[in-house]
């Protein structure tokens, strides 16, 4: 008899802030800490995938050392520093595109009974953010997967944590202030020329927002970003690695910057088409 053939090896996956260094690849599966919002992120998860199938992770249980065990979404994540197809419009409204889908997948969704959200330090979630539509609330360049021969082309979404019912506008306020971008990723300077009160009209005109609309989503992003200012330095404190490594970068300075810029920019921001 031949022997039994070893597991696949564990493979470190980059990205990430919470889970920094303890997200690994084995095989065709992800393994991850579990939280207390596993589960119920998990109900979610099955939920979106008979709408959207491998565009999202199916989840799959626990392993034996109590980690998350989720479908591995093959593709490249948009991590940096960021190449400047990072910043195409075309990739831009391929994840509006995708949010529209997830919001659509998520309106049928009922919320299991007792549920169990992620709690975050300082309040992750402004009260302006209260609704009823479950939304992934962090679609960042990095949850974000692309083709790896088409990097224009969006083939998926993961980390689904920090889901929860909100205002769906406060969730496209989230990934328009890292996608238009409202400000620097990640300490990357943005590319010459980008025209961001463009980018942020088209990611606004795929979601079919009205003036009103726009104007909502950019106090909302204001408020996300006064939160996160509590949100980050509270993790930091608190030994979160990753948080560590944000603010090392500068991210209360860049946090600061693109609250001012969008004041500045708001009246253009929400007239823009």
């Amino acid at each position: 008899m031949s022997p039994p053939e070893s597991d696949p090896p564990e493979i470190p996956l980059s990205g990430g802030t919470a889970n920094s260094g303890r997200v690994v690849r084995i095989g065709d599966q992800v393994a991850r800490p579990a939280h207390p919002q596993s589960r119920t992120v998990a109900s979610f998860l099955q939920h979106l995938q008979s709408a959207l199938g491998n565009s999202v992770p199916a989840a799959l249980g626990y392993d034996d050392l109590g980690r998350q065990r989720l479908r591995y979404v093959p593709g490249q994540a948009v991590m940096a520093p960021h190449s400047s197809w990072a910043f195409s419009d075309a990739l831009l409204v391929q994840v509006a595109d995708l949010q529209c889908r997830l919001h659509a997948a998520a309106e049928s969704f009922v919320v299991p009974d007792d549920p169990v959200w992620a709690v975050t330090a300082g309040d992750y979630f402004p009260h302006e953010a209260t609704g009823d539509l479950v939304c992934h609330n962090d679609l960042c360049m990095s949850n974000v997967i692309v083709d790896e021969s088409d990097t224009t082309a969006v083939v998926g979404v993961i980390d689904f944590d920090y889901c929860r019912p909100v205002d769906r506008r406060f969730d496209i306020a989230v990934a328009a202030r890292h996608w238009v971008p409202f400000g620097m990723v990640h300490g990357d300077a943005l590319p010459d020329g980008l025209d961001r009160v463009a980018r942020f009209a088209l990611f606004c005109n795929r979601h079919g927002l009205s003036e009103d609309d726009r104007s909502v989503v950019i106090g909302l992003a204001i408020s996300f970003l006064d939160k996160a200012l509590v949100n980050v330095r509270s993790l930091a404190d608190n030994g979160g690695v990753g948080f560590q490594q944000l603010l090392a970068g500068g991210y209360e300075a860049t946090n600061r910057a693109t609250t001012e810029w969008l004041n500045t920019h708001r009246s253009q921001l929400s007239l823009a088409t």
